[in-house]
């Protein structure tokens, strides 16, 4: 058999065509920017400016309110001006209180992510942190069981959606592309993080404030004018679409939608699309990542909802520097979220590997807490187990992003992912024993 050989004007007219068609390729790509353009890194850090400060304390207020019922439980036990105690509450009755707050949070996260797109990140995200913290200062006025359970009810519903909207990037996914957020959901985690350092100080401050008021009724109510000043903030200073932010030039709109990848959402996208709900639900990846949730969040986190309790029954102290001892516990999860987040971001590390490291790592620090009496070292795995289990979530949101296309299927895909995640919330207090809560 033999191959017929070009001649040299038939080579000439090959690489004609070649030189052709990558210039053609060139031209039509040139609209994208490069990733060491410094014209489009500008402008991101001017993005980083205006949002990442606000969202920063916002989720640190966030996890202050949720985490603070763990810290409550203790205060002021020993004086019997604890809130168990005044409201006369068994522990089964707080092993509910604890829970109540999961069940609306996690049924109205979907819903509350397609209602942002119905409005806007500012006025949806102002809504949620001033009704909530309404509410929250309301909780002091409490004097049953039955008011106590409602209030939480109520807080739960009302803030159900803030994860998801802003924090877990449906909101970040109008202005970063899915490698971007590597590092910024870190930061964001990292703060989350720091709201145990924040809380444990602030209850173990406030309990001293007992007098006129019970220090869990102080703590409930300087814990709930936060939010209600951020949130009129929000609805001012948090922007919506980068089409819609005055404060960029054309030329940077342009190159921060150019940037975005073809599947992100966009400010014309269908805020619900049946198409887009089938893509999600016959995805087998939305079924791994749904179990991925579940389970990191009852492994990892349901120690979170009784840390106090935890280290006060380790023998170390009374139930003021219990809460003190909460912020080591937090200050490892803050330093591991940022180291993992920022290799992460630099390709040095596959973040699926690394959270099975990690889960491995939470296994072995809970069989220690069951079989080793010492101490010491108790305290030590407690300290490594919730850096551990910080640090789980921040891994795999972005990959999970970049799996998620278009407007629709990211607002749903994203609120019900995190839906998921707060069954531990509702089964957490009900696995660890009732001598914790």
């Amino acid at each position: 058999m033999s191959s017929e050989i070009p001649s040299r004007d038939e080579k000439q007219s090959i690489a004609s065509s070649s030189n052709d068609i990558i210039a053609q390729l060139n031209s039509k790509l040139s609209y994208l920017p490069s990733v060491d353009d410094e014209s489009y890194h500008k402008v991101l850090r001017r993005v980083d400016m205006r949002i990442m400060p606000l969202v920063l304390v916002q989720y640190l207020i966030m996890r202050v309110d949720v985490t603070n019922i763990s810290n409550v439980a203790i205060m002021n036990i020993e004086q019997k001006t604890d809130i168990k105690h005044q409201l006369h509450l068994s522990a089964q009755q707080w092993v509910w209180v604890v829970a109540s707050f999961y069940y609306p949070y996690m049924f109205l996260e979907p819903i509350s992510t397609i209602l942002l797109k119905k409005t806007s990140a500012p006025v949806w995200i102002s809504r949620i942190m001033v009704t909530w913290g309404i509410v929250t200062c309301c909780i002091a006025a409490t004097t049953s069981y039955g008011g106590l359970i409602t209030a939480r009810v109520l807080v739960g519903a009302l803030e159900a959606g803030y994860f998801p909207c802003i924090v877990c990037a449906y909101f970040w996914t109008f202005w970063y592309t899915p490698a971007e957020l590597a590092m910024r959901v870190a930061a964001l985690y990292s703060a989350a993080s720091l709201s145990g350092f924040v809380g444990g100080f602030l209850a173990y401050a406030i309990s001293y404030t007992n007098g006129v008021l019970a220090g869990w009724q102080w703590l409930f109510i300087l814990e709930g004018i936060p939010p209600v000043l951020i949130g009129i903030l929000t609805l001012f200073a948090l922007p919506s679409y980068p089409e819609k932010s005055n404060w960029l030039s054309a030329e940077e709109k342009d190159l921060i939608l150019k940037h975005l990848h073809k599947d992100a959402p966009t400010i014309h996208g269908k805020t619900f699309d049946w198409n887009a709900a089938k893509l999600l639900f016959t995805d087998p990846t939305y079924y791994s990542f749904t179990a991925a949730w579940i389970c990191a969040g009852v492994g990892g986190s349901g120690i979170s909802f009784s840390l106090p309790t935890v280290i006060k029954d380790l023998g170390f102290t009374d139930s003021r520097m219990a809460n003190v001892l909460t912020m080591p516990p937090s200050f490892a999860a803050f330093s591991l979220v940022l180291i993992l987040g920022y290799l992460v971001q630099r390709g040095k590390i596959n973040p699926f590997p690394v959270c099975l490291i990690l889960d491995l790592v939470i296994i072995a620090c809970y069989i220690v807490l069951l079989y080793v009496d010492t101490v010491g070292v108790r305290y030590f795995v407690l300290v490594v187990s919730t850096g551990a289990s910080g640090s789980l979530y921040p891994m795999l949101w972005p990959k999970r992003v970049q799996a998620l296309r278009g407007t629709a299927m990211a607002g749903l895909g994203i609120g019900l992912h995190n839906a998921a995640a707060q069954f531990s919330g509702i089964l957490g207090p009900q696995i660890f024993s009732r001598a914790y809560l």
